[in-house]
């Protein structure tokens, strides 16, 4: 009974030891190998908020009127499939002055993806915020952060920039926007990346969060640019 019961144990922690080597975590072996970008200087007080899965026809204007009212700017990493039907939206992001991502074309789990569909959905996104826009973005981040060292290296060969985060708000989890707030003050240090998202669900909560979030991160010093900027 004994080797019946530790040979699954055997096998679930070589399971493990083979997705922290692979994987990693963030800031884990493949983000140490490859260079990926978890989030900038630890010297300058300066924070990227990051919106992704957009653009959403209800709530991408609400949260664009909050950034003009807040008067900072913001990286969105767009969906291709959202971004060709709501062209107007990706076109009001570029034009309000903030920066643009891939964040792939159907938000599918690039880890378990080929190589040549990983870049498919990356090209199909480029195309379409192309179309929208006129930009190409340089900037690219996976669905869910899924990644592994095969399909980092289509990133890299389509010269595109991979960024993480290193403060996760887990807005999407339903709690209320306080306690949203509340973890995104607490985690952040100079030259965080927050990693939030406005098309789901419940995305005004993520508006309610950076509304009483960026007042009380700007009381502390610190001040909020794009990604590129904190790069």
């Amino acid at each position: 009974m004994l080797p019946l019961l530790i040979a699954p144990l055997a096998s679930g922690a070589a399971v493990g030891l083979a997705y922290l080597f692979c994987y990693g975590g963030f800031e884990g072996p493949v983000d140490w190998a490859n260079e990926l970008d978890t989030h900038g200087s630890r010297d300058r007080r300066s924070l990227a908020l990051t919106f992704d899965d957009g653009p959403d026809p209800s709530r991408t204007p609400l949260l664009l009127d909050l950034l003009a009212e807040l008067d900072i700017k913001a990286t969105f990493f767009l969906l291709g499939n959202r971004v060709d039907a709501h062209p107007d939206l990706a076109r009001r992001i570029v034009a309000e002055g903030h920066e643009i991502g891939n964040h792939t074309y159907n938000h599918r789990y690039l880890p378990l993806a080929r190589s040549r569909s990983v870049a498919a959905e990356l090209e199909a996104t480029d195309r379409a915020i192309a179309r929208a826009t006129g930009i190409t973005p340089v900037l690219a981040r996976p669905p869910y952060g899924g990644r592994s060292p095969r399909n980092v290296r289509v990133f890299d060969r389509l010269e595109k920039r991979l960024v993480l985060w290193d403060v996760n708000s887990y807005d999407w989890r339903g709690a209320p926007a306080a306690e949203v707030a509340h973890r995104v003050v607490e985690q952040v240090r100079p030259g965080s990346i927050i990693l939030m998202h406005e098309a789901r669900e419940g995305g005004e909560t993520t508006i309610d969060a950076v509304r009483a979030l960026v007042p009380t991160l700007q009381n502390e010093g610190f001040e909020f640019t794009t990604v590129t900027g904190v790069l």
